[in-house]
């Protein structure tokens, strides 16, 4: 087992960029990129239209704390310098967001207006590493902001005023209370006279660690992004999801891509390629006819019958797929058609017990004898001739069901069947269940000369085909090689398109499915 074999279905082929792997993977998903990348631009202009503009606006307050060592408001709650001019602003703006200051504004602003709302609205932090704490509000109007702001600046200015004016005359209040029992000085050489006098003379003055420096003036656009970048971004992002999504689908299993991904998932030639069909290459069948091959598959599979052939006088092609709906009972009909038309006596065996298609595919269901498997059988009691292909014969068994393998229901006579079909023709087609669905076409691959596998690109589910490798290769089989179903670059050029109208005069005559 190759180490190429097992490589992600994102690993970068030899020569190719290492974009290329994910370019394949958004081809490969194209509809699925396209419509994450359609959706984020419908909502991102859906976004634009439906959202109110936001406008912004500043008031800023200089904070100017006192130095430790000053003794006129000594014991009052204000700011100090702390030595660490940011944290000293920091604290402000945390003191400054207070309800009381919102409670404040929302009286000033009037209306429909509460202290959460103001809260909600506003937001304090202090600017860079200056020692300005800046106040921004948001509102659907710029004048709206502006007057937000402004009134939570002053609101937070008279806040702290009022609370120093309180500690000012709670002081005043005790001073006052034990005058005549305080003789002599209160502070350093202040009498409790001198000191109600200064404390008096503070009052009405202010909070002198904080005063309004800039109010705020209404903006002149609104804040955010511009509807064009905001469609911008969302195109990115699109393309960024669209890519991951596609990815994922890739990682995740999804179907073969390509011919080229399905030979580096399991390394074997390239036996012929069955071109993907217009519809102007795909005449009607007419009633009786068995089969309609039109010329350019009839020649891929006169391709693939080239190839395999040998000098022995019978031999035994089993083809088998990695999923259901690859095209296999198809190209074991069309190679049984080639070959046939070659001369050689060829038996096709629907072996595909769990789905025998054959038969139907053929128009031949009523025709299949009954027999019983558990008694021996000869090879000759089901042989049925194929109406309208000289040389080709049917053995069809009918479906045993879901649950019954293979080998449970031939029994021992598996091999002789095979035998038997092997001495009765030139070649013998053996159709087989999925192998990357079931497992039973492993029970026969030691009686057979060659194994196809059959590739449907954009149809073969990979994570399915790898297990039809694993299998073959832990069962040491190695196909002869692979026949890619619905090729765009197979011939279906106009020396094939001219051949249609002649395809029905044909010996025999096929689709690929």
């Amino acid at each position: 087992m190759t180490t190429e074999s097992h490589a992600s279905p994102l690993a970068p082929a030899p020569g190719e960029s290492a974009l290329s792997p994910y370019l394949r993977a958004i081809r490969a998903h194209r509809l699925v990129f396209g419509a994450i990348v359609l959706a984020t631009v419908l909502v991102s202009l859906l976004w634009v239209t439906v959202r109110s503009p936001q406008y912004e606006a500043t008031s800023q307050l200089l904070i100017e704390p006192l130095p430790q060592e000053d003794q006129q408001f000594l014991g009052f709650e204000l700011l100090r310098d702390s030595g660490d001019p940011t944290r000293t602003v920091q604290t402000a703006a945390t003191l400054l967001e207070s309800r009381r200051a919102a409670e404040r504004a929302a009286t000033a602003l009037g209306g429909e207006w509460t202290a959460q709302k103001v809260l909600d609205a506003v937001s304090v932090e202090p600017e860079g590493e200056s020692n300005i704490v800046g106040i921004t509000a948001k509102a659907d109007s710029a004048r709206e902001s502006a007057r937000i702001a402004n009134e939570f600046a002053r609101g937070a200015v008279a806040d702290r005023t009022a609370a120093l004016e309180r500690q000012i005359d709670a002081e005043l209040e005790r001073l006052r209370a034990g005058q005549d029992e305080l003789p002599g000085t209160v502070e350093g050489d202040q009498s409790p006279e001198q000191r109600i006098d200064q404390l008096e003379g503070l009052k009405g003055r202010g909070d002198p660690t904080v005063r309004l420096s800039q109010s705020a003036v209404p903006p002149s656009s609104a804040s955010g992004a511009s509807p064009a970048l905001i469609v911008l971004l969302a195109v990115l992002a699109g393309l960024a999801l669209g890519t991951g999504a596609s990815v994922l689908l890739e990682l995740t299993g999804g179907r073969l891509r390509d011919e080229e991904e399905a030979v580096k998932l399991f390394p074997m030639p390239v036996l012929a390629r069955v071109p993907k069909l217009t519809r102007r290459m795909r005449p009607a069948r007419r009633p009786g006819e068995p089969w309609l091959m039109p010329p350019s598959v009839r020649e891929a599979f006169r391709t693939l019958f080239l190839q395999t052939e040998r000098t022995e006088t019978s031999r035994v092609i089993m083809l088998t797929s990695a999923s259901t709906a690859d095209g296999k009972t198809s190209s074991a009909i069309n190679l049984a058609a080639s070959i046939a038309a070659s001369g050689r006596r060829t038996i096709i065996m629907d072996f595909d017990l769990r789905k025998p298609d054959v038969a139907r595919a053929l128009a031949m269901d009523s025709e299949l004898p009954l027999m019983t498997l558990a008694a021996p059988t000869s090879i000759q009691d089901l042989l049925v001739d194929v109406e309208g292909m000289p040389n080709v014969s049917l053995v069809a068994l009918g479906a045993v069901g879901v649950h019954v393998s293979l080998v449970d229901a031939l029994g021992g006579r598996l091999a002789d069947l095979i035998d038997q079909a092997r001495q009765q023709a030139d070649y013998v087609v053996v159709d087989t269940a999925p192998l990357g669905e079931v497992s039973d076409a492993l029970r026969f691959t030691s009686e057979v000369d060659e194994i196809i596998v059959v590739a449907h690109p954009g149809v073969t589910n990979r994570a399915n085909y790898q297990v039809m490798r694993d299998l073959l290769e832990g069962a040491g089989e190695q196909p002869r090689g692979m026949l890619v179903i619905g090729d765009n670059t197979a011939a279906t050029n106009s020396y094939y398109a001219h051949g249609v109208a002649r395809a029905r005069r044909g010996p025999f005559v096929g689709q690929a499915g």
